[in-house]
């Protein structure tokens, strides 16, 4: 009987206690570093490192954050087409830039490194954009990619982290409070980490470090509607970030199995 408490009371010690936030350097290399600063000429959020891989030498580095972060980097125009002797509607592009924050004694920020990058795609209706920084050097700070399948809970520790009003990364913690609230007809997840305006495009962790979606919009009240809900964020999952990128060709971004050659994407075994 004393056996059998003792076994009992090892599985509540071991099973029933949650996970917490981890902290110090640990916690500021997988929450926080990998948390950038995007702006445009008139606009700015936040963006998350997802990969950053050789090839041939020559590192690329890939952030992922919202379209409306930077969607007044998008213009589409009317122009004269002398072929088609025809006003034809055309794409135009403007870089977009990242601030990658320096730090001092782990936590003070003294300054960002800011990199020009160029918008590889992006989604209005699923509110997702790829960036693809113009520099050819590791970025050593990635978020650690769930696997596909991984599934969290209600009440599973999170951590948000953004540019909360353009200020550098700041961290919240808290817990997923709804899955599946249904925006436009699309899945958003809900936590209780609290996100403010500058936060759109972060990222938001589970307590091990694995990031599991893109902190996206909050809802709000009062009059004029101008009152947000902090604690009620809504982050766009992980696996609609990974199927937004099987559609635009870059599922070799979160698949280690897949490397990228050119254009194309193939199988092959992918080394650092």
């Amino acid at each position: 009987m004393k056996r059998l408490f003792i076994l009992s009371l090892m599985i509540i010690l071991t099973v029933g206690v949650p996970h917490a936030a981890m902290t110090g350097l640990e916690g500021h290399n997988v929450y926080i570093y990998p948390v950038v600063r995007v702006t445009t000429e008139t606009n700015g959020g936040s963006g998350t490192v997802v990969y950053s891989r050789a090839k041939n030498g020559i590192f690329e580095t890939y952030i992922i954050t919202n379209n409306h972060v930077i969607a007044d980097a998008v213009k589409i125009k009317d122009e004269w087409d002398s072929n088609e002797k025809k006003e034809v509607k055309i794409e135009r592009r403007s870089v977009v830039f990242v601030e990658i924050f320096k730090y001092r004694s782990i936590s003070d920020p003294t300054g960002t490194f800011k990199i020009q990058a160029d918008i590889l795609a992006y989604s209005k209706d699923q509110d997702l954009a790829l960036l693809k920084l113009r520099y050819d050097e590791k970025i050593n700070n990635v978020a650690k990619l769930p696997p596909k399948d991984l599934n969290y809970n209600v009440l599973d520790e999170s951590i948000s982290v953004g540019c909360s009003l353009l200020f550098p990364p700041i961290p919240a913690v808290g817990i997923i409070s709804r899955k599946n609230v249904l925006v436009d007809s699309l899945a958003y997840d809900m936590s209780t980490s609290q996100i403010i305006y500058g936060n759109s495009g972060g990222a938001m962790f589970l307590s091990d470090g694995t990031w599991i979606g893109v902190p996206s919009m909050i809802p709000v009240t009062g009059w004029f509607l101008v009152v947000p809900i902090t604690h009620m964020g809504l982050f766009i999952p992980f696996h609609r970030v990974y199927d937004w990128l099987d559609e635009e060709g870059y599922m070799f971004i979160y698949q280690k199995n897949i490397i990228k050659i050119d254009k194309e994407v193939k199988y092959g075994i992918s080394r650092d």
